[in-house]
């Protein structure tokens, strides 16, 4: 990696640990401010160094900014469309990590499995089953799959594993506090709700983590392969 690489890497590590410290200590518009901007700077990281050679990265990373542009800038939040934007980046991820192990039973069951959710969605919320809730369970099941598929290269690139499991514990806290109360009954004081409600930020605890990860394994690109 050239000097210029590193300079930037070092950087791009140190912005993201201040804006955590913010992310997980702030309160308001400088939470907002924060937390926006992390991704910001993950999305830079990542078209700088990746979008010449791998665009399905660079442009999950573009998703993933219109996505928290939804949930985190937009008042009031857009659920909808973050959650298809983070659909749309689970699915870029899905494409990028095909063609890398060329599974074809994998891709199968993935397909078969998001036409099935919205089914499993209605047979357990019955008719407090909404757009919502069928795009989150479908964009949930895409993002196991990710896992799934990311651990059959694990030796290749263990930090895209690392960080999709770090995605994956945020979007559980998300998706236990949206359920909350709304689609499913979870008793105050239980273990859940005490995770839920623990008055940390939780889910940016594991998300920017998460993103930061994904957007160094872009440096792959730039580590050139014995002759």
């Amino acid at each position: 990696m050239k000097i210029s690489k590193k300079i930037m890497t070092a950087v791009f590590i140190l912005a993201s640990l201040v804006l955590y410290f913010f992310v997980l200590t702030a309160y308001g518009n400088l939470l907002v401010i924060s937390e926006f901007s992390a991704i910001s700077v993950c999305f830079l990281f990542v078209l700088v160094n990746s979008f010449a050679n791998d665009k399905l990265l660079t442009y999950g990373m573009f998703f993933t900014l219109c996505a928290d542009f939804c949930l985190v800038i937009c008042n009031p939040i857009e659920q909808i469309k973050g959650v298809v934007f983070f659909l749309i980046v689970q699915a870029l991820y899905g494409v990028k990590l095909y063609q890398n192990n060329k599974s074809k039973g994998l891709l199968i069951a993935r397909i078969i499995a998001t036409a099935v959710a919205p089914i499993i969605v209605f047979s357990v919320l019955g008719n407090k089953t909404d757009v919502l809730s069928c795009i989150s369970v479908c964009y949930y099941v895409n993002l196991i799959f990710n896992i799934i598929s990311a651990f059959t290269s694990f030796k290749k690139n263990p930090v895209f594993v690392i960080a999709l499991l770090l995605f994956l514990l945020c979007d559980t806290v998300v998706g236990l506090g949206v359920a909350a109360g709304t689609y499913l009954p979870i008793a105050e004081g239980s273990f859940i709700h005490k995770i839920i409600f623990s008055g940390i930020n939780l889910a940016w605890l594991f998300y920017l983590p998460s993103q930061v990860l994904i957007s160094l394994t872009s440096l792959k690109n730039h580590i050139k392969k014995p002759q």
